[in-house]
């Protein structure tokens, strides 16, 4: 009980800030994790879209040939 006693004390003076600045720096950082998903998705979509587009201009392509 006396340990549990003594860290209340060391705390006790802490400012907002300086709690805030321990739990960032304890906390994974969920920015990174949020960007890099995000990241993923942009890459996703990009590659969506040149396919679609090749496939467009394949069949476009295609379609002037045979006339």
């Amino acid at each position: 009980m006396q340990d549990n006693h003594e860290m209340m004390e060391l705390y006790e003076h802490k400012t907002d800030a300086e709690i805030m600045w321990a739990i960032r720096y304890l906390d994974p950082d969920l920015c990174l994790e949020k960007a890099e998903e995000d990241t993923g998705t942009v890459a996703g979509i990009g590659i969506t879209l040149l396919a679609v587009l090749t496939g467009a201009l394949a069949y476009t392509g295609l379609y002037v040939r045979d006339l």
